[in-house]
C-alpha cells in the first residue's frame, strides 16, 4: 500500500505544481477565468489569484516532503473540494467562461468531466490525508 500512497502523492504533487506554474505563466488568463466564476465576488480576483497560486505550489511541495505529506494531502482535498463546488456552480448556474485549470493543456469550459475529475482527485487526496500514520518501531 505504501507504493500506491507514494504514487498518489506524486500524481497530486505533479498536478498542483503544474497547475500553479501554469497559472503564473498565464496570469492574465487566470484572472479572466476567475472573473467569470459565479461564486467569485466581483473585484476579488486580483486578491484571490495569488492566494490560489501560492496554495497550489505549497501543496505541491508539501506532497513531495514526507513529514508534510499528510497535511498537504488534506489541504489538497479541501482545495479540490472548493474547486469542485466552484466548477459545479459555474457549470449549472453560470454556463460561461473557461475552467481556468490548466491553460497550457485546455481552454475549455467547465464540463461534467471537469467536475468528475475534480471529485476523483478530491477523494484521492482525502484518502491519502486521512490515513492513520504507520506505527514505528519505537512506538511498539
Amino acid at each position: 500500500m505504501k507504493h500506491v500512497d507514494i504514487a498518489i502523492a506524486l500524481l497530486l504533487a505533479a498536478i498542483f505544481l503544474f497547475s500553479g506554474i501554469d497559472k503564473i505563466f498565464h496570469y492574465q488568463g487566470f484572472l479572466n477565468a476567475l472573473f467569470d466564476y459565479v461564486l467569485v465576488p466581483r473585484g476579488s480576483t486580483t486578491t484571490l489569484a495569488p492566494l490560489v497560486i501560492v496554495s497550489e505550489l505549497m501543496i505541491g511541495v508539501g506532497l513531495l516532503v514526507a513529514p508534510w505529506r499528510r497535511q498537504a494531502a488534506l489541504a489538497a482535498g479541501a482545495l479540490l473540494a472548493i474547486f469542485s463546488i466552484a466548477v459545479a456552480f459555474n457549470f449549472f448556474y453560470g454556463n460561461r467562461g473557461i475552467c481556468g485549470c490548466w491553460f497550457t493543456i485546455t481552454l475549455a469550459k467547465s464540463t461534467e468531466m471537469h467536475l468528475l475529475q475534480n471529485l476523483l482527485l478530491t477523494s484521492l487526496a482525502f484518502s491519502l490525508g486521512w490515513q492513520r500514520p504507520a506505527i514505528t518501531v519505537a512506538e511498539s
